[in-house]
């Protein structure tokens, strides 16, 4: 029966993800022939310089692979640091930026849980 409950639960769970990430704005700039701007906006506190969303535009720019030249997040003012900053009216908006070459790269594996 566990196996079951599991196997659902993964389901809903990718299902959820691939419904969240279609709705997903990732503006995409080509620098150069192997060089590509991707950004996305977010209106949350800072958690990583990991997305979903930026690797699958990262992967359909460069379907062969690709090396980070730059991943940070941008704002004009300070971050928030805990989301009910967020819901009490602090202004949570940042961009999100990568910076990635064309390369023959195998992609880099991809954790919930970090890198380990």
């Amino acid at each position: 029966m566990k196996p079951i409950l599991k196997l659902a639960g993964l389901f809903v769970f990718g299902v959820t993800v691939l419904s969240l990430s279609a709705c997903s704005t990732v503006q995409s700039q080509q620098v150069d022939e192997e060089t590509f701007y991707l950004t996305e906006f977010y209106s949350e506190p800072v958690t990583g310089f990991d997305s979903w969303s930026l690797r699958r535009q990262a992967k359909e720019s460069c379907p062969k692979g690709y090396v980070y030249l730059l991943r940070k997040a941008g704002k004009s003012s300070e971050f928030a640091k805990q989301h009910f900053e967020c819901v009490g009216g602090k202004n949570c908006e940042y961009a999100m930026e990568w910076r990635i070459q064309c390369s023959d790269k195998p992609e880099e594996k991809f954790s919930l849980f970090g890198k380990s």
